[in-house]
C-alpha cells in the first residue's frame, strides 16, 4: 500500500521558540515561563494543545537533536547519554545539540547518516546491511543495478522506487543517481527436467518450470518472508545482487549456485526449496564426479554459446569443500530472511581434504633470486624488450596496429603490468582499473632523482589506497606508453595506466581501442579487463620459459610457466617481510581488512625460516 513506501522522515523546522522553550525545559526552569514563550497559534500550528503534549513535544526535540548531535562527533555519544540519564545539561552540552538542530534545513549531504533523513524502520534495516550514510546508499544502488533492493529484507520494488525518486529530488546536493536497467538476454529460456533441454547459464534462466519453481517448497518458511523473492530463481538472483560489484565473489558465487540450482532441476528433479540431508549428500557426490554431459572445456563465446557447461572437469576436493561451503552460507541467509524453515546443509559435513600449512598459496611467489633475474637492470625483461627493439618508431608518432602487434611492444607491455603488480603488490583489478591521474610523484621527495612515485587504486570493498613505487617502475609505463602513441607527462584525459597494444581485428574490439582521424588511427588508451591482463602476462612468461636462448634452470622455467598476476602480488609481499617491512605498513599497501592476514607473510617467508633454522642447528 502507498503508506508502505513513505520512508523519508519529515522535514523538522524549529524555531528560536522551540530551542529556547528546550533550553528552559532541560534547565529546569518551571511549566508558565515555557508556555509563555508560544502564541496559540503556535501551539495550534504544532497540534499541541495542553501543556503535557508541549513538554512530550520539547523532549523528542531533545532526542532528535541528541541523534543529529552523535552523527556531528560520535566522540560525544558517552556525553549525551550521560546528561540524558542525569538530567543535567551543562551550557556547552545544550550548545552542541542545538547547533546540530540548526542543520536540519540543510540539504542533504552524502556523508550524512542514513538515520537523519529516513524513518527507523527504514534505516534500521539498511544499517543492518552496512550501509551508514547516504554516500553508501547511492553507492550500493548505482553498483547493483535496479534490483539492488532485492537481497535487503522488509525493502520491496515499491520503496526501492521511493529511494530512487528521493534521491532524484535531491541530485543538487547529491549529485544524479547513475542508475543502471539491467540487461537481461533476449534468448531466455525456462528451466525445465527435459533432458532434450541443453543445460544454460543462470542469466539464460527466465523461469522455472511451476512444479520445480520453489513457490510450494516442502522447506518454505510459512512466516512472512523479508524479502520480495516469490521462488527459487528470484531468491538466488536476490542473493547475488549482494555481491554486485565485487566482480571476483560475484563470479564464484554464482557459479557455486548456478551449479546447485542446475542439479536441483534438471538432475535431481526436486525444488531448491524442498531439498533436505539426503538431496544435500546426493550432490556432494556430484560434486565429485559429474555427469559426462555436465562437463566440457571453455569455448569461443563463453557463456553465451550453447556449448557452455556448467563444470570443466570433476572437482579437486578443496574445489569440493568450498562449493559446499557456498552453499550451507547461501542457506543460512534464506533462514535468516524466512525464506525456509531451516537449513539441511546444517547437517551435512564437508569434504574431507588436506589441510595446507597457510592458508593462502603464497607458495606460488617467485623465489627472490628468479625475481631479481626477471627485474634486474638489464635482466630478463630488459633484453626480451630490447632484442625486439627495431619495431620501435624512431619518432615518438603512434604506433599503427600492425607495428603495435610487434613482440617488442608486447615485451614492453608486460614489463609494465609486471613491474607495477610485482613492486607495489596491487591485484590485477586494482592493476586494469589504475589511471594515469592517479600517479604522481611523491611531493616529500620532489626533486629527488630516484624518489618514489605514488599511485592511488580501488581496491576490495571499494576502497581506495595509496601505493608507492620506484622510479623503474614507472620508466617501464613510460616506455609502455610511447608505443601507445601517448604523452605520457601530458595525457590527455583520463586515460588508463596499461593498455593493449594488440587489438584484435573485430569492430567490438576496434571501436574500444582505437580512434580514427583524418589522417591515422590511433590507439584510445581503454584499459584491460582483468582477464586480458592475465593472458599478457601469461603469453610473456610462456614465451620467456620456452626461450632456449634465455638463461634459466629446468626448475625456474618450471615457474615462470606456472606464474599468474597474483603471484607477483604475493612475490612483493613475501619480500617485503623478508625485509622486516612493520606488519601494519604492509597490511596498508597490500590493502587486507585484517592484520591476521597479513601476518601469513611474515610468519611464511621461507627464507627468514631456513636462517633462523641454520643458527638452530649450528649451535
Amino acid at each position: 500500500m502507498a503508506q508502505h513506501n513513505n520512508i523519508a522522515e519529515p522535514v523538522r523546522e524549529y524555531t528560536r521558540t522551540d530551542f529556547a522553550a528546550l533550553r528552559f525545559k532541560l534547565q529546569r526552569v518551571q511549566g508558565p515561563a515555557i508556555l509563555s514563550l508560544y502564541s496559540e497559534e503556535d501551539l495550534e500550528k504544532r497540534g499541541l494543545s495542553s501543556p503535557a503534549e508541549l513538554y512530550a513535544w520539547l523532549d523528542e526535540l531533545r532526542d532528535h537533536l541528541v541523534e543529529r548531535a552523535r552523527l556531528a562527533n560520535p566522540l560525544v555519544s558517552n556525553t549525551l547519554d550521560d546528561a540524558r540519564r542525569r538530567g543535567s545539561w551543562p551550557k556547552a552540552v545544550l550548545d552542541f545539540i542545538i547547533k546540530a538542530g540548526e542543520q536540519d534545513r540543510a540539504l542533504p549531504k552524502l556523508s550524512d547518516g542514513i538515520s537523519v533523513w529516513f524513518r527507523p524502520v527504514v534505516f534500521r534495516t539498511l544499517a543492518a546491511e552496512g550501509l551508514q550514510t547516504l554516500g553508501d546508499l547511492k553507492q550500493c544502488i548505482e553498483t547493483r543495478g535496479s534490483g539492488w533492493h532485492r537481497p535487503i529484507p522488509r525493502i520491496g520494488p515499491g520503496k526501492a522506487r521511493a529511494f530512487e525518486r528521493w534521491f532524484a529530488t535531491n541530485q543538487a546536493s547529491l549529485g544524479s543517481l547513475q542508475l543502471q536497467p539491467e540487461k537481461l538476454p533476449n534468448n531466455l529460456v525456462t528451466l525445465t527436467p527435459d533432458v532434450a533441454m541443453p543445460l544454460v547459464p543462470l542469466e539464460r534462466v527466465s523461469t522455472i518450470v511451476h512444479s520445480l519453481d520453489g513457490s510450494q517448497g516442502r522447506n518454505r518458511n510459512a512466516a512472512f518472508c523479508l524479502i520480495s523473492a516469490r521462488n527459487d530463481l528470484e531468491v538466488v538472483q536476490a542473493y547475488l545482487y549482494r555481491y554486485r560489484g565485487r566482480d571476483k565473489t560475484h563470479r564464484a558465487y554464482q557459479k557455486e549456485l548456478e551449479r546447485f540450482l542446475l542439479w536441483c532441476v534438471c538432475k535431481r528433479k526436486v525444488p531448491l526449496s524442498s531439498v533436505l540431508t539426503d538431496e544435500c549428500e546426493a550432490y556432494k557426490d556430484f560434486l565429485a564426479n559429474p555427469d559426462p554431459e555436465w562437463i566440457g572445456p571453455k569455448v569461443p563465446g563463453g557463456r553465451g554459446s550453447p556449448r557452455w557447461r556448467p563444470f570443466e572437469g570433476p572437482l579437486s576436493p578443496q574445489s569440493q569443500k568450498y562449493a559446499v561451503q557456498v552453499i550451507r552460507a547461501f542457506f543460512e541467509w534464506l533462514v535468516r530472511v524466512r525464506y525456509l524453515g531451516g537449513n539441511p546443509w546444517a547437517t551435512v559435513a564437508d569434504p574431507v581434504v588436506e589441510e595446507k600449512e597457510l592458508e593462502m598459496a603464497i607458495d606460488k611467489a617467485l623465489p627472490s633470486q628468479l625475481w631479481q633475474a626477471l627485474t634486474a637492470e638489464g635482466g630478463l625483461l630488459d633484453r626480451a624488450c630490447d632484442r625486439h627493439d627495431e619495431a620501435r618508431l624512431a619518432s615518438a608518432g603512434a604506433l599503427q596496429a600492425k607495428q603495435a602487434a610487434t613482440p617488442g611492444a608486447q615485451y614492453r607491455l608486460a614489463r609494465a603490468i609486471i613491474f607495477l603488480l610485482g613492486y607495489t603488490g596491487i591485484r590485477r583489478e586494482e592493476a586494469a582499473g589504475a589511471t594515469r591521474d592517479k600517479l604522481q610523484p611523491v611531493r616529500e621527495q620532489a626533486g629527488a632523482a630516484n624518489g618514489l612515485w605514488e599511485l592511488a587504486v580501488l581496491g576490495k570493498r571499494k576502497k581506495w589506497r595509496t601505493v608507492f613505487l620506484p622510479k623503474r617502475v614507472v620508466d617501464a609505463l613510460q616506455a609502455h606508453w610511447d608505443d601507445r602513441g601517448h604523452d605520457f607527462d601530458l595525457p590527455d584525459g583520463v586515460h588508463a595506466l596499461l593498455s593493449p597494444v594488440v587489438v584484435p581485428n573485430t569492430p567490438w574490439a576496434q571501436d574500444k581501442h582505437f580512434v580514427s582521424n583524418e589522417a591515422v588511427s590511433t590507439l584510445s588508451g581503454n584499459g584491460f579487463s582483468p582477464d586480458g591482463i592475465y593472458k599478457v602476462i601469461k603469453s610473456a612468461l610462456l614465451r620467456l620459459a620456452d626461450d632456449q636462448d634465455v638463461s634459466l634452470s629446468p626448475e625456474e622455467r618450471i615457474l615462470l610457466k606456472q606464474a599468474a598476476p597474483h603471484a607477483f602480488r604475493h612475490t612483493f609481499a613475501t619480500q617485503a617481510a623478508a625485509k622486516l617491512m612493520p606488519i601494519d605498513v604492509l597490511q596498508r599497501l597490500l590493502g587486507h581488512a585484517f592484520q591476521q592476514t597479513t601476518s601469513i607473510y611474515v610468519q611464511a617467508e621461507r627464507a627468514r625460516g631456513i636462517d633462523e633454522a641454520t643458527k638452530f642447528f649450528s649451535n
